[in-house]
């Protein structure tokens, strides 16, 4: 693998890592019944305590950290031990994380009518892991 996509797979895990830490934090919180401080955008409580905030038992938030340590550990297998099948399933990855996130600011926006900045934040972060997964797609069919 080049430098060009040894760096774009770096920044994909990096940007893994910081949504893990949102999604995680926001799991926590969940789990203890403590709404986090919401300073840059009004009515965040409003999604976070929704009833889209959990499928089943299971927070939301949850299935981010789930979603984000899976982005960290492809990125890391592709890093060091480069297979085509890690490849596909960082693509499959990036782009169900990027469908999911389009699917939660749909509700926030027409369903919730309010906003929570750290949803928005890790939305923010997937779609960078799945424009980083295209530009990646990209070098990899100039390439052959």
């Amino acid at each position: 693998m080049n430098s060009t996509k040894n760096k774009l797979i770096l920044y994909s895990l990096i940007l893994g890592f910081l949504g893990f830490i949102v999604a995680t934090y926001l799991t926590i919180l969940h789990y203890k019944n403590i709404v986090p401080p919401c300073s840059v955008i009004a009515n965040c409580e409003k999604v976070l305590t929704s009833q889209y905030a959990t499928i089943g038992p299971i927070s939301v938030a949850l299935l981010g950290s789930v979603f984000y340590l899976l982005v960290m550990v492809i990125c890391t297998l592709l890093l060091t031990n480069y297979k085509k099948i890690y490849l596909n399933a960082f693509y499959l990855l990036s782009i169900t994380g990027f469908m999911v996130s389009v699917a939660l600011i749909v509700i926030q926006a027409f369903i919730l009518h309010a906003f929570c900045q750290y949803c928005l934040t890790s939305e923010a972060i997937s779609t960078g892991i799945l424009i980083l997964a295209y530009l990646n797609f990209r070098k990899e069919k100039q390439v052959r």
